[in-house]
C-alpha cells in the first residue's frame, strides 16, 4: 500500500509534463516587420507555396533567388499606419520590382517598369511625402541613362506621380536635367548641356489633379532623350526592353506550357475602360484561382492596388473547366456575363467572370484589396459592366 501514493504521484507528474509539452508547442503569431517580409519574399522566390499565397499578387514573373542583386525592405508611417516598401533589383531588369504593402500585406502599389541599378530614398516637400527611386542603365549599348521616379505616399492610394530622365551620355554629347524646385503644385527642372553653346533651359511640371501626377506641356528632356536614342542606327548586342510585349522575348520557354490551351488573347477581341492609373503588363501566365494555367493579359492599378487578368477560351468551352468556383450568377451588361460570388481571404476579394457570345468567350479575374474594396467598389462595378466583347 505504501507504493500507491508514489504511483499516483508519478502519474500526476507525467500528466503535468504532458501539459507543459503541449504549452511549448503553441504557435507564435506571425509578426509583420521588415525581417519577416524579407523572409517571405526569399521563400516565395525559392518556391515555398505558403509564402507565395501570403504574397499573392506581388510577383508576376518567377526567377531564381540568386539572380537578385538586392532585396531591400523599408518601413514607413503614413497617417499613423505602418507600411513597407519593397525594392528588388535583379540582374535581368524584367524582374526589377518596387512595391508598397500595408501592415496586413495588402498590395498598395506595384511597379515593374524599373531598369538597371536601383536606389531608394524618401523625401518630403510641402504636404507631400515621396518614395524616390533613381535608376541607372544603358540603352542601345552605348547610351548611359539615369532616370528618377517619385511615388506619392498616401494611405490606400500611393502612386507614381513623376518620372523623368535626369542624365544622358552618348559618345558625342552629355545632357543633364536637375530638379530645382518641388512643391505640392509644381516641379521645376533645369536642363544643362556639356556644350557651352547651349543655354540652361527650364521645364515646369504642374500637378494635374485629374491624372494625379506632375505633367509638363513641353516635356523637354524626355523628348530629347527619346529623339537621340531613335536617331542611333546601330545593331545592339544586348536585348532591348521597349514595351510590355518585348518582355516576352525573355520567356520563350513558356510558350510550350499549357498545350491544352492554345488560344492567345487578342486585345482586338474586347474593350475594357480603364483610367490612367491602370498599366498593362502584357502577356502573362495566369496560375492563381485556376485549375490549369492560362495565357492572358493582366492590368494592374498601383492607385487601387488591384489587378485584372483576362484570358480567352474556345467558344464551346466553359469557365468551370478552368475556375475552381462555379459561376452561379448571370447578367446582361454590355456583354452577356456569368460570374461567381465574391471570394474573400485574409487580404483580398476576388471575383471570376465569363463573358460570352456565339463566336468568343473570355474569362476575367478581378483581384482587389479587402481593405479598400468598398472605397473603390463603384469603379470596379463600372469596369465589369462596361466590359465589351467584340463579336
Amino acid at each position: 500500500m505504501k507504493n500507491i501514493p508514489v504511483k499516483y504521484f508519478s502519474i500526476l507528474l507525467f500528466f503535468f509534463l504532458l501539459i507543459g509539452c503541449k504549452e511549448q508547442k503553441k504557435e507564435t503569431p506571425f509578426l509583420v516587420n521588415g525581417k519577416s517580409i524579407q523572409s517571405l519574399i526569399e521563400n516565395s522566390i525559392s518556391g515555398d507555396l505558403n509564402s507565395k499565397k501570403i504574397l499573392n499578387g506581388l510577383f508576376t514573373f518567377e526567377t531564381n533567388l540568386g539572380s537578385f542583386n538586392q532585396i531591400l525592405i523599408d518601413s514607413i508611417e503614413i497617417n499613423n499606419e505602418n507600411y513597407y516598401t519593397i525594392l528588388l533589383e535583379n540582374q535581368n531588369p524584367v524582374y526589377n520590382l518596387f512595391a508598397i504593402v500595408d501592415n496586413d500585406l495588402n498590395l498598395i502599389l506595384k511597379d515593374e517598369s524599373l531598369n538597371g541599378y536601383l536606389n531608394l530614398n524618401f523625401k518630403k516637400s510641402g504636404s507631400r511625402r515621396f518614395a524616390v527611386i533613381s535608376e541607372e542603365f544603358n540603352s542601345k549599348d552605348i547610351v548611359n541613362l539615369k532616370r528618377i521616379t517619385y511615388y506619392s505616399l498616401e494611405q490606400y492610394s500611393s502612386g507614381l506621380v513623376f518620372r523623368q530622365f535626369t542624365h544622358m551620355k552618348t559618345p558625342s554629347k552629355e545632357l543633364e536635367q536637375t530638379i530645382s524646385t518641388i512643391s505640392d503644385t509644381a516641379i521645376i527642372t533645369s536642363i544643362l548641356s556639356s556644350s557651352s553653346k547651349l543655354k540652361t533651359v527650364k521645364d515646369i511640371f504642374r500637378f494635374d489633379v485629374s491624372l494625379n501626377k506632375y505633367v509638363s506641356d513641353k516635356n523637354l528632356f524626355d523628348s530629347l532623350v527619346y529623339r537621340e536614342i531613335r536617331a542611333l542606327k546601330i545593331v545592339t548586342k544586348n536585348p532591348q526592353i521597349i514595351d510590355a510585349e518585348s518582355i516576352l522575348r525573355f520567356f520563350t520557354s513558356e510558350q510550350s506550357e499549357n498545350a491544352n490551351h492554345k488560344l492567345i488573347i487578342n486585345e482586338n477581341a474586347f474593350e475594357i475602360k480603364l483610367d490612367s492609373s491602370w498599366k498593362k503588363l502584357g502577356f502573362i501566365t495566369i496560375s492563381n484561382l485556376v485549375k490549369q494555367k492560362l495565357k492572358g493579359i493582366k492590368f494592374i492599378s498601383g492607385k487601387l492596388g488591384a489587378g485584372i487578368s483576362i484570358a480567352e477560351i474556345a467558344p464551346t468551352d466553359s469557365a468551370e473547366n478552368y475556375f475552381n468556383e462555379s459561376l452561379s450568377n448571370k447578367n446582361n451588361y454590355t456583354s452577356v456575363v456569368r460570374y461567381s460570388n465574391k471570394l474573400i481571404d485574409n487580404k483580398n476579394i476576388y471575383q471570376l467572370f465569363e463573358y460570352s457570345c456565339p463566336a468568343k468567350k473570355i474569362l476575367m479575374i478581378l483581384e482587389t484589396p479587402k481593405s479598400t474594396y468598398e472605397k473603390y467598389k463603384d469603379q470596379y462595378d463600372q469596369i465589369i459592366q462596361t466590359f465589351l466583347l467584340k463579336c
